[in-house]
């Protein structure tokens, strides 16, 4: 019996190499945390516009929604997407096995684990995620795993030279377990309260910038040159991106604190250094848009290319409303407002699942042999993604930025009082109504993340058979030329 299920697992998830069924197995993981995370979102968002009617409250609903997005959907995926492409730029097999097989189980087990635990009250109330000690240790040991199976395999590559994903891989791969361990110091007890605001925005931050759109940024040229058969337009641009997003663009996150109590050189670094988001959006962007010169017909062909053309635009629009309100002038009327929520809403579900559709869209036919779905429901995923994250950014956005510019003028009038009971008339008459348009929206793009979903699974359970790609060993394939010759 035992035989006969593993039998089954085997032929779902494709007869390549252990390596491939590895990776499909990431995606298939990912995409159902997605169906979870994208639901808690939307209850997250429900909750702050119709609080009386939720039994759980908003601040048990938006860490769990974080938690299943970031590490179950995002950082599996993405995973998934790297350990497909590492044996395709190196020229040799994926190293450590077991070990990936071990963090992705981690990965899987303390992000379910995690979200029990903040629903029944253990968590500890931090952002992004408020999970108690006993999960946040070995959770930072389990994000490590990518990156010892990285290194391992790039130490053993074969190829000569490297293509640009191979520095965006590394990168996201190395700053993710720092991003957290990072996270995890301002939780000690001596740790002042500043100091915690400050690494928890700085995670939340750099989650999306140094890993979510750099790993997602550098699996979208491998797609675009390897299912256009294009060569990539500039290496230089791409190293602007890469390094844009990984030593500058965090710095948004410390916007969302001017005026606090922190240091005062912050809101003048946070404005300067900001502006690297959405430089390397902008640029990540522009390269894969002069990459695509005379193959744009093509791309309706293509959904992977299309997803990941998408996100990487969408991403250029998130980096542009978070660095306008990196400005003091700005930031004085979205601090402690929706505004964020926003961004950081519409960074993780919508640039998120575009960029990984980038990648697991053409990497899951050649993973397991079989076509991707349908065509159609790969059209109608991108046009209700972009829809409900446009709407979103837009909508709740616009509440945010009416509720600051309303509670600061009729503070400054006299209108009312600014603590106790007269804090919410400062959020004005518009107010619920964006919210509840937002919160329309995010159905919308509910229905999108359900159709990357359906879109994954589906393949496997009724794709159609085609040839699979299968990986030889470049040294074990010299040496056999060498021995006939």
């Amino acid at each position: 019996m035992a035989d006969t299920q593993t039998a089954n697992i085997r032929a779902l998830m494709g007869g390549g190499s252990g390596e491939d069924r590895l990776a499909a197995t990431h995606f298939v993981i990912g995409a159902l945390f997605l169906l979870v995370g994208g639901a808690l979102q939307l209850l997250s968002l429900m909750s702050i516009r119709f609080a009386d009617l939720f039994p759980i409250s908003y601040g048990r609903l938006e860490p769990t929604a974080n938690l299943t997005l970031m590490i179950g959907f995002a950082a599996i995926s993405l995973t998934g997407g790297v350990y497909y492409v590492l044996p395709r730029l190196t020229g040799a097999h994926l190293r450590r096995r077991p070990l990936a097989s071990i963090g992705l189980l981690g990965m899987t087990g303390l992000t379910a684990l995690g979200v029990v635990a903040v629903m029944l009250g253990f968590g500890d109330g931090s952002e992004p995620f408020g999970l108690p000690w006993w999960i946040d240790l070995p959770l930072a040991l389990v994000l490590l795993v990518p990156l010892l199976v990285t290194l391992d395999t790039v130490r053993h590559r074969t190829e000569k030279w490297s293509f640009v994903t191979l520095w965006f891989v590394m990168g996201g791969v190395a700053w993710l377990p720092l991003l957290y361990l990072a996270h995890l110091a301002g939780e000690l007890p001596w740790a002042s309260s500043v100091t915690i605001a400050y690494s928890e925005v700085f995670f939340s931050a750099g989650f999306v910038t140094m890993y979510l759109i750099t790993v997602g940024s550098g699996l979208v040229y491998y797609s675009v040159v390897k299912e256009l058969d294009v060569a990539l337009a500039s290496r230089q641009l791409a190293v602007v991106g890469f390094w844009s997003l990984g030593f500058a663009g965090v710095w948004w996150g410390t916007a969302q604190l001017l005026f606090g109590p922190g240091p005062t050189w912050i809101a003048g670094v946070s404005a300067a250094l900001g502006l690297a988001f959405p430089i390397g959006a902008l640029a990540n962007a522009a390269n894969v848009s002069v990459t695509l010169e005379g193959s744009w017909s093509k791309m309706g062909e293509e959904p992977a290319v299309l997803s990941g053309v998408l996100g990487l635009y969408l991403a250029v629009g998130v980096a542009l409303v978070a660095s306008l309100a990196g400005f003091p002038s700005v930031g004085a009327y979205t601090s402690v407002t929706p505004f964020w929520e926003a961004v950081e809403y519409v960074a993780l579900s919508g640039v998120g699942t575009l960029l990984i559709a980038g990648v697991s869209f053409a990497a899951l036919p050649r993973l397991v042999g079989r076509r991707l779905e349908d065509a159609v429901k790969a059209r109608r995923f991108q046009r209700l993604t972009i829809t409900g994250s446009v709407g979103v950014l837009v909508s709740l956005g616009a509440a945010g930025i009416m509720s600051g510019y309303s509670w600061i003028a009729g503070s400054n009038s006299g209108a009312y009082i600014d603590a106790g009971e007269g804090w919410g008339a400062g959020l004005g008459g518009s107010y619920e109504a964006l919210l509840l348009i937002a919160v329309i929206f995010g159905g919308i793009l509910l229905l999108g993340l359900g159709g990357y979903s359906a879109i994954i699974l589906g393949t496997l359970a009724r794709g159609k058979a085609i040839p699979q790609e299968v990986l030889i060993d470049r040294a074990s394939e010299v040496e056999e030329v060498s021995s006939d010759g």
